[in-house]
């Protein structure tokens, strides 16, 4: 049923292939920040819940 329903809209093929390239480059992006971020900064981050306000 699906298949039917992307078979009538003109341009799908490419709609489809730019956004799973959008995904696995926003994907890839993320996974090398996560290594290449400085791990200070997620000690610091992973405190901020339990600090006391001022």
């Amino acid at each position: 049923m699906f298949k039917q329903f992307i078979s009538n809209i003109p341009g799908a093929d490419s709609y489809m292939i730019f956004s799973l390239i959008t995904f696995m480059v926003f994907f890839t992006a993320v996974g090398i920040y996560m290594f290449l971020i400085d791990r200070k900064h997620i000690e610091e981050m992973k405190q901020l819940p339990f600090e006391k306000e001022k």
